[in-house]
């Protein structure tokens, strides 16, 4: 876990946690749909994975664009899913 600025950090998993990082991910999503009907803290993520990527910087940055699509999803109470990026052409904000 790497403290990028602010409030925001970044997981990289790899070994056994890189193979169930769908089953991480979910735990988020079940805990902000408790935190949303409880009036708790809701945790905005985005991930992507590494798919033969020149650097990782890409991937890091749809990572990081999921999770401002999490987070404003969030605020509209949309949704309380946190997504993976498959997409590898989509830029950051």
């Amino acid at each position: 876990v790497f403290r990028v600025g602010g409030d925001e950090f970044a997981v990289i998993s790899q070994g056994s946690d890189y193979a169930c990082i769908e089953e991480l991910i979910g735990k988020v999503n079940d805990h902000n749909r408790k935190a949303a009907r409880t009036g708790g803290i809701v945790i905005a993520c985005g991930m992507a994975k590494y798919e033969n990527d020149l650097c990782v910087v890409s991937v890091f940055e749809r990572a990081d664009k999921e999770m401002y699509k999490n987070k404003s999803a969030l605020k509209k109470g949309k949704s309380w899913e946190c997504l993976c990026s498959t997409d590898k052409t989509t830029e950051a904000p």
